[in-house]
């Protein structure tokens, strides 16, 4: 369709032999030719005679006149000016401009105070002048990953000059930015995930589109994703004045005997930093504070021969140059899982190679036993092949031709071994720490543990040398993004102001699969083992409106106390996940029960409502549920509960109202015996009761129902539910 329109377009246009331009083959004379010809007849528009200072010219407006540019006459065109270097072209994006020239002025013709003055200054990006880095720095953050971005800025939050020194891990682009510079360690994986949503890859390649312009493509998009968020953080960093400087730091003690002024400018501790800046040339920095935020590396195990073309591991795969058919990945942990999902979604055909279980690889780390199971049968929908109890024992061909397959010797337990083929190869057996020896921590007193982790005190989250912190990846803890970053605005709290007062315990958990995981606290096994009379509301995405139509296949999960209600966790797989998981940590923190949930109103057509609908289930699995919550409080009366059942007046109060001793009481016989315990309760209370406790159905209330009410009663007044 397209190359027929094209075709019939340029067949019936011709290049003008004198200007050049394409004109229509049926037109005789070429309209440019024409244009240009009469503005060459106009004569030239002669400039006013200047008045004599303080007379006003013939065409000159009245005083009184409002003042109005000049109108173009009727014949002529606007006058095109050359655009002002000075002024910002609009077209350009943001960041570019500042790169490439000074700020605008400000409205009013006043000095602009602005963060943006520094443009003219720094230059490229990733540069800080000789002059800078002379003076004293209050903090010097070491690693430009989210915890990096996040510590530097609250420095700079709380009134502090802060530098950020930071190695790129990607090429740079021609302004200087690392596209994976404020970026997560899975950056890739994400981006590469929500293209995989965007981009109809099967449908592509069976349109038949060559593989590499599809993965050209792919490539593109998430390298767009990733400069967009790295392009925002440089200009975060450049609105609070934090420098931003590129290449590799090494922390050395300050040597007693050089520069006194030197030596007089570091007051926190006595450990500069040496900076190899990239490009060439090195500097000398004198700080206040140090934070430490190396981050993490993929492990890679011996025995493996990493190429970063055919077998790679989670930090190489970024670097992946072609569309694979087919990948085996080893492991089975939440990159793994990440790595299969995404995969299968691009149109790779997927096995994954594990040592142990599966079930069990996914509770340890934290996933509920439903939401495994519900995931394990999604890899499976998928086509995606899980190998138990299996480990890869020999690399047989690694051939550097990709149309070639790897082949791989696999062995499963009580079984032969084979040998499989497949086009790349991904270990996804965990992470470690980076902390290089290079960094100079141990001739600066920085302890690290057995692991490799920089030794940190877990409230402060100052390390063993005296001004210098570490927060992220490169300390124990759960290597999140998100905690990397709480961590690194606690460690500047203690450094610079009056201590952060709260140490985050909890966090909150995303699986970035397809469809998202998440959870927060805990789960219904982990509850009964901590004492908790635990059971759990649970859902499909299909309860709600949305879910039905958009997400049939999800789950939704909240894990509660029956004796309080309480809410102790939330567990989610389907659409949103990671969105929804927030208002779940919400509810657990605050302690909210399911009859708050019940009682909440949510947008109509939201994944939102699951909360409710998962509320009710639990609801529903109580003796006692919501819809005695008004009867139960309206019963309660001066005298505990508890004391009319263990002196027996409970037995004694019904038995004298039973009048008719047929030992069950009606309406007016139950009013009577509640309002001479003191419970002031309307008629309507009376009735719902009777309809709620009445089992056998005869309109009557027995003893043995009476007596079980009361119970109830008891055990909240215990819990303190009565108020």
């Amino acid at each position: 369709f397209f190359s027929s329109n094209i075709q019939r377009i340029m067949s019936s246009i011709a290049k003008c032999t004198t200007c050049g331009n394409y004109k229509l083959k049926t037109v005789t004379n070429c309209p440019f030719c024409e244009a240009k010809a009469r503005e060459s007849q106009r004569s030239p528009q002669r400039s006013p005679q200047r008045s004599p200072r303080g007379a006003a010219s013939k065409d000159a407006p009245a005083a009184d006149a409002p003042l109005r540019p000049p109108q173009p006459k009727p014949h002529e065109s606007p006058k095109r000016t050359r655009p002002d270097p000075a002024t910002p072209d609009p077209a350009k994006p943001l960041l570019q401009r500042r790169l490439s020239g000074p700020p605008p002025p400000a409205a009013n013709g006043a000095r602009r105070k602005s963060t943006m003055q520094l443009a003219p200054r720094i230059g490229k990006v990733g540069t800080v002048s000789d002059d800078e880095l002379k003076r004293k720095y209050d903090l010097v953050v070491i690693g430009g990953g989210p915890a990096g971005v996040a510590g530097a800025l609250k420095a700079a939050y709380m009134g502090r000059r802060a530098l950020i020194i930071d190695c790129p891990k990607l090429a740079p682009d021609r302004r200087g930015i690392d596209p994976s510079f404020g970026g997560p360690t899975g950056l890739f994986s994400k981006a590469l995930r929500d293209v995989g949503k965007t981009l109809d890859i099967k449908a592509l390649l069976a349109q038949g589109l060559d593989n590499d312009v599809v993965w050209k493509q792919v490539r593109n998009m998430c390298g767009r994703l990733a400069c967009n968020n790295s392009e925002s953080q440089v200009d975060l960093l450049w609105k609070f004045k934090v420098g931003y400087l590129q290449g590799t730091a090494q922390l050395q003690k300050r040597n007693k005997d050089g520069d006194a002024r030197r030596r007089a400018s570091t007051i926190g501790n006595d450990i500069e930093v040496y900076v190899d800046k990239l490009g060439g040339g090195k500097a000398v920095i004198t700080t206040e504070k140090i934070l430490l935020c190396t981050g993490s590396k993929a492990l890679q195990l011996p025995g493996i021969p990493f190429d970063g073309k055919r077998i790679f591991d989670a930090d190489s795969i970024f670097h992946l140059g072609h569309l694979p058919s087919s990948v085996v990945i080893v492991g089975s942990g939440i990159v793994a899982i990440e790595f299969a999902r995404i995969m299968r979604k691009v149109g790779a055909q997927v096995t994954m190679v594990v040592r142990g279980g599966v079930m069990s690889a996914l509770e340890r780390i934290g996933l509920d036993v439903t939401i495994a199971e519900r995931l394990i049968i999604g890899l499976e929908a998928e086509n995606v092949v899980v190998l138990e109890d299996t480990a890869v024992t020999e690399f047989t061909e690694v051939p550097e031709d990709i149309t070639q397959p790897v082949k791989l010797t696999i062995e499963k337990k009580g079984e032969a071994p084979r040998v499989i083929e497949t086009d790349i190869y991904l270990a996804a057996t965990g992470r470690s720490p980076f902390v290089p020896d290079s960094l100079g921590l141990q001739d600066c007193g920085i302890a690290k543990t057995k692991r490799g982790h920089i030794q940190v005190d877990k409230h402060i989250l100052q390390t063993t040398a005296n001004g210098v912190f570490a927060a992220g990846d490169c300390i124990e803890g759960p290597a999140l993004a998100s905690t990397g970053v709480e961590q690194a605005q606690r460690a500047m709290a203690n450094a610079f102001g009056t201590g952060a007062a709260h140490v985050c315990e909890d966090f909150p958990v995303g699986v970035w699969t397809i469809p998202e995981m998440a959870y927060f606290g805990m789960t219904k096994a982990k509850a009964i083992e901590k004492g908790f009379d635990a059971d759990e509301g649970c859902v499909g995405y299909d309860s709600c409106l949305r879910g039905r139509v958009f997400a049939p296949d999800g789950m939704l999960k909240l894990v509660f106390d029956k004796n309080t209600q309480v809410i102790l966790g939330v567990h989610i797989i389907g659409s949103d996940a990671c969105e929804m998981v927030h208002y779940g940590m919400d509810l657990v923190e605050r302690k909210a029960t399911i009859f708050d949930v019940i009682g909440t109103l949510f947008t109509a057509v939201t994944f939102h409502e699951l909360f409710k609908e998962a509320a009710l289930d639990g609801n529903s699995k109580l003796e006692f549920g919501i819809q005695w919550q008004e009867v139960l409080k309206a019963l309660s009366s001066p005298t505990p509960a508890r004391n009319l059942l263990e002196t027996g007046e409970l037995r004694e109060r019904f038995e004298a109202i039973d009048t008719s001793g047929d030992g069950s009481l009606d309406e007016e016989e139950l009013m009577v015996v509640l309002k001479d315990m003191g419970a002031d309760v309307h008629p309507s209370i009376v009735t719902n009761l009777i309809a709620l406790a009445d089992d056998d159905g005869n309109g009557t209330i027995e003893w043995p129902e009476f007596e079980k009410i009361f119970k109830v009663l008891a055990s909240m007044e215990e819990l303190g539910l009565m108020g």
